[in-house]
């Protein structure tokens, strides 16, 4: 079997409280210590800021390899929330990282880990992959379980990389996750939207 590998760059806010140790640091490890040996970089953010501070690193030359970036961080219908969820001012809208993003993400995909981050009409969503020129994206269009949902992840993050990342590619993706876990895509309501 070919394997496309595609470092995974991983940001990530608190999810249940400070005493809660859930992550998705540790599905990142496990794919790093597989066969397939797939490199990432974690970063925890807190805040809107950092949340934009880390984006920008991820846009630079030194870190073209960390080709996924996957935002693991609670969410609403086109809307990141990285902080205190009860601050409006923490929150990020699909339309300001649209902005931040826009022209750099060729032959990049973005995984939102969220609940319903990409429940948006279609033409939105490629309206996004054409601005950023990202290939492609995918999320969850309904609340998830997190423990249910990290392990959808995990096996979408390692079927991105027996596949290149082209449209035909993320197709097959697609295909692949619809054929091994239907019932998963159906209840999350999963969704890759390919650039057109």
């Amino acid at each position: 079997m070919d394997v496309y590998r595609k470092g995974i760059f991983c940001l990530e806010s608190e999810w249940f409280g400070l005493r809660s140790t859930v992550s998705v640091r540790p599905a990142l490890e496990f794919l790093a210590t597989s066969d397939y040996h797939i490199h990432y970089i974690h970063r925890d953010v807190a805040t809107r800021a950092e949340l934009e501070h880390y984006l920008r690193k991820w846009l630079q030359e030194r870190h073209t390899a960390y080709r996924i970036l996957w935002l693991s961080m609670h969410s609403r219908k086109g809307l990141l929330l990285p902080g205190d969820m009860r601050r409006p001012d923490e929150t990020i809208s699909i339309d300001r990282l649209e902005e931040v993003l826009t022209g750099h993400c060729r032959d990049k995909f973005i995984h939102f880990g969220g609940c319903r981050t990409i429940a948006l009409p279609r033409e939105r969503l490629q309206r996004f992959l054409r601005r950023t020129g990202a290939v492609g994206i995918s999320g969850f269009r309904e609340e998830v379980d997190w423990t249910e949902s990290t392990l959808f992840e995990l096996a979408l993050l390692l079927e991105l990389q027996k596949h290149p990342l082209t449209a035909k590619g993320l197709r097959a993706v697609q295909r692949a996750m619809r054929k091994a876990r239907p019932v998963e895509c159906r209840t999350s309501g999963f969704a890759l939207h390919v650039r057109a």
